[in-house]
């Protein structure tokens, strides 16, 4: 079990403006405001596309066109005309009787539908109550926490959920203004359709955490958060990675997550993935994807509740045990392979601390804390047992005896987190995704040869094709 760490003095995170009512009169100012600022939360997006004022114009000229030719007929005809309809209503048998009466209905029918679609367009630009209030909460808890808020901002991250569809946007995020990087937020894009009227958005909840170290791209997709398409499991990220850098790390965590490791680098996965964290990442982060590049962390889920405090103390849970006991693996990793690169006549296993070198336990791995007042107010409230024990995290002996090391996110620490200054190579900076090659044409075109000579064929009497 993790031993817990003092808490005394270190401040908590103010979430009273999450909680807090909102008055009207100080969001009435603050809508203002942000109008006359131009404030990015001054407009509200969804990632669809949204009918230009022109085009709203144009279909209420088009709706009106039929209403305005029947009452200028009306107009013309006057007294008589509007006789004549009756008195033929009347009279003609049915349903020849009903002919007039139809027309006009469908015409009014039409012209009603067409100024519906126009109020609702409307009605779609304008900005609800509930959003102003999002953004006064989440504006005055950034500030309140010494916290960074941006708002529908384009990601510039290379993970693999950032580079799929189009009008790829950060929602909402929050993030640490110094120490180590910490971000939170939402995030969405939009896979468009030809005629733009079936687009559909996509939503992700991520995470963004600096580490002290770069390491080869890994990404452990969760089986938890998959899709069942016809009983058929599907990842839920949207992109398909060649099937050749699956690694097993076996027992329960191949049962949570599918490891990715680019090619050659399993031995550094099994370095890096040592059974305590293993097991931390299967309790802590078992219905999450989780994806390393470079020296960053990300962590991918459905969309955060960020005006909901539950989300931050889950973020300080994760901060302290997930990424601190990362952070202390991974504190003497070099590539081997970037070593070889930069220097050929060294050998593999004479690096500066390779995965050789640290996979004892590392026992002399940099402690790496942060003076951000951010990150201090993050490790206030996690749950018991969110701080690392000294031989889980740093590979020292424990005991009754042992010596208590704060963890890696504490407050008032021995310095700010490290710049990674090691190198990983060329070949283990991003993982290969899977391509169609010859054999895959090849097995599709030999699975259509079967479909017609033995279903379609025999069905529709047409002749079969030779094999040979």
């Amino acid at each position: 079990m993790s031993a817990p760490y003092p808490s005394a003095s270190r401040p908590r995170l103010d979430t009273a403006a999450l909680t807090a009512p909102v008055d009207d009169q100080s969001l009435t100012a603050f809508i203002a405001e942000s109008k006359a600022s131009k404030a990015p939360w001054s407009r509200m997006t969804t990632g669809l596309r949204q009918t230009p004022i022109s085009e709203l114009v144009m279909q209420i000229v088009v709706a009106s066109i039929p209403l305005v030719a029947m009452l200028y007929i009306l107009s013309q005809g006057r007294a008589s005309l509007v006789d004549a309809i009756w008195r033929f209503t009347n009279e003609a048998p049915f349903p020849l009787n009903l002919v007039i009466v139809g027309f006009i209905v469908v015409v009014l029918l039409g012209v009603v539908v067409g100024y519906v679609r126009v109020i609702i367009a409307l009605v779609r630009r304008r900005i609800p109550r509930w959003w102003w209030q999002a953004a006064f909460r989440l504006t005055r808890f950034a500030a309140s926490n010494d916290l960074r808020y941006g708002h529908d901002e384009a990601p510039s991250y290379p993970g693999v959920i950032f580079g799929t569809g189009s009008e790829r946007t950060i929602e909402r995020r929050l993030g640490t203004t110094g120490g180590r990087r910490v971000e939170i937020g939402n995030y969405r894009y939009t896979v468009a359709s030809e005629d733009r009227k079936n687009d559909r958005v996509f939503g992700w909840g991520y995470v963004a955490i600096t580490l002290d170290r770069r390491l080869p791209h890994m990404l452990l997709d969760a089986k938890a958060n998959n899709k069942s398409v016809f009983g058929i499991k599907t990842s839920n990220l949207p992109i398909d990675l060649a099937r050749d850098q699956r690694l097993s790390l076996g027992g329960e965590f191949d049962d949570k997550f599918t490891l990715y490791a680019p090619s050659d680098y399993g031995r550094d996965a099994f370095y890096i993935f040592a059974p305590d964290l293993m097991a931390l990442f299967i309790d802590r982060l078992g219905t999450y994807d989780v994806e390393i590049v470079d020296d960053t962390m990300f962590i991918y889920g459905s969309r955060f509740d960020l005006l909901n405090p539950r989300t931050y103390d889950w973020l300080v849970e994760v901060v302290e045990t997930v990424v601190a006991r990362t952070v202390r693996r991974t504190g003497r990793y070099t590539d081997d392979f970037a070593t070889l690169e930069t220097d050929p006549g060294t050998g593999a296993g004479s690096g500066a601390g390779g995965p050789s070198a640290g996979a004892g336990g590392g026992a002399s791995t940099p402690r790496s804390t942060t003076g951000s007042v951010l990150l201090s107010l993050f490790t206030a409230g996690a749950a018991q047992g969110g701080s690392p024990t000294p031989s889980a995290a740093g590979g020292g002996a424990a005991g009754p005896g042992a010596p208590y090391h704060d963890p890696v996110f504490s407050f008032g620490g021995d310095g700010p987190p490290q710049v990674a200054t090691n190198t990983v190579s060329e070949r283990g900076r991003r993982l290969r995704r899977r391509r169609w090659g010859l054999w895959s044409v090849v097995g599709i075109l030999l699975l259509l040869f079967w479909i017609y000579n033995d279903f379609v064929a025999p069905i529709f009497g047409l002749p079969r094709l030779e094999s040979r």
